[in-house]
């Protein structure tokens, strides 16, 4: 039994763990994301803290992979773009520094492609050997990936699957989502959109009220506005998975993401569009909740480089770093 090491390199945390080829998680270690301090230090207390389970670890470990926010350049192993979640992130080569630090074989990737990955690998869509798996991990914002065979879409600028831009309307006076755009999929089908929909329908317009506070609601009347807004925020993201099924015509479509735990509340709208609106074979296409809970980003992390992924660098660019490797007493970081 193989043993690999999962990064998840989030906005408030670094969480981290030693991940068998069967998708178990052993251990698990986590610290609070530096982010005062910035992307170069947040850097080196990732590597700290995989190298916290390297030396916990009995058995060897054959790798380590990272997922982080961002658009990642998976080929060369860096950051492409990010936002200020986390500063001074863009351009640090991510690899690199990990393998240089650790002597392992590194791989990183955006973390929303690492939550698809680990769900084809081990979750929802374990059982497929073949075909097209959309995902779609609905929370503050909405992130996107796409698989084909297994293997990750990234796209000519890295931003392959970013589907929560999907626009639903051409109205310019619509929503706006957390970036600023108008009228997506992520403006209608995040937290924050879920709790806009339910101040429509209510006239509340209480700024401290959460998308878990619109949950509860549910939860406590059936007929009333907060069950009414998950099954409206669920119609939503029918349109927006007509949209995808028919371009793509996948073989599964799974949600992740703090809205996808809603589960049947949500996707049975979801399910019911799609059923009506898409075309005759797209509109069959299962939508299913995503399967791997809270520890899906480490195990999909680490099944970046586990064997036959086909999103790890190439075997050149390994030796390469290896060959510079340097003692351990810290990472590089140009």
């Amino acid at each position: 039994m193989s043993q690999y090491i999962g990064i998840d390199i989030g906005g408030t945390k670094i969480a981290s763990g030693i991940i068998t080829d069967t998708g178990k998680v052993l251990v698990r270690k986590k610290c609070p994301t530096p982010v005062k301090l910035g992307g170069p230090q947040i850097l080196q207390d990732s590597i700290a803290l995989a190298a916290e389970l390297l030396e916990s670890s009995d058995q060897k470990v054959e790798g380590v992979g990272i997922g982080a926010g961002g658009q990642i350049d998976a080929q060369q192993g860096l950051v492409y773009s990010a936002t200020d979640l986390l500063p001074g992130w863009r351009g640090l080569r991510i690899t690199e520094a990990f393998t240089k630090q650790l002597g392992l074989k590194a791989v990183v990737d955006n973390d929303v492609n690492v939550l698809a990955l680990g769900e084809a690998r081990f979750g929802a869509a374990a059982a497929l050997t073949s075909g097209t798996v959309v995902f779609l991990a609905l929370g503050t914002g909405v992130g996107g990936a796409l698989l084909s065979n297994g293997a990750l879409h990234h796209g000519a600028n890295w931003s392959g699957g970013e589907f929560g831009h999907i626009l639903l309307t051409m109205d310019p006076n619509a929503r706006r989502d957390g970036g600023g755009a108008v009228g997506t999929l992520e403006a209608y089908c995040s937290g924050p959109g879920l709790v806009q929909t339910w101040r429509e329908l209510t006239g509340n317009t209480d700024p401290d009220i959460t998308g878990e506070d619109v949950v509860m609601d549910a939860q406590k009347n059936p007929d009333g506005p907060g069950a009414i807004a998950i099954a409206k925020t669920g119609e939503y993201l029918g349109f927006g998975l007509v949209s995808l099924a028919n371009a793509l015509d996948p073989d599964m479509i799974i949600i992740g993401g703090g809205l996808g735990t809603l589960g049947d509340a949500l996707l049975n709208p979801t399910r019911e569009i799609l059923k009506k609106r898409a075309l005759p074979g797209p509109s069959k296409c299962p939508v299913v909740q995503a399967k791997l809970g809270i520890d899906a980003p480490i195990i999909g992390a680490a099944s970046l480089v586990m064997p036959n992924n086909q999103t790890a660098n190439s075997e050149l660019a390994l030796q390469n770093i290896l060959r510079d490797r340097v003692p351990k007493t810290g990472p590089r970081i140009n």
